[in-house]
């Protein structure tokens, strides 16, 4: 079973409603990734989609698992004379939120993303 969450709340809502005992190896992997926009050699870019993706496996009652995980759209970064980064702005601001949450849990961070 897969829990997919669009926003960096409904991710710590559910890791919240979780015993940290049920997070398996109290870990949650957060990844940072950039996209570019720009069509051709991605060297060359200079407009780029930045996201947070967040995921960890957490165990049920019942002997089953679940994977719960977050991608979210944090904005775009341009490399170009304005050198705007509203993008990597957000996703430091997401995985400050991430952090916080994670350290109240007493769970780890550590870098991926887990796939099925």
């Amino acid at each position: 079973m897969r829990v997919q969450c669009s926003t960096v709340d409904d991710f710590i809502t559910n890791l919240r409603a979780e015993l940290p005992s049920a997070i398996v190896s109290k870990v949650v992997y957060v990844s940072q990734v950039e996209r570019s926009l720009d069509s051709g050699d991605p060297r060359q870019a200079t407009r780029f989609t930045v996201y947070v993706q967040a995921s960890c496996v957490v165990d049920l009652e019942d002997g089953g698992q679940y994977l719960l995980e977050m991608a979210v759209n944090c904005g775009l970064d341009y490399r170009d004379a304005t050198n705007e980064r509203e993008g990597t702005s957000e996703a430091a601001r997401v995985r400050q939120k991430l952090t916080e949450c994670c350290d109240d849990l007493g769970l780890r961070i550590r870098p991926g993303v887990l796939d099925v």
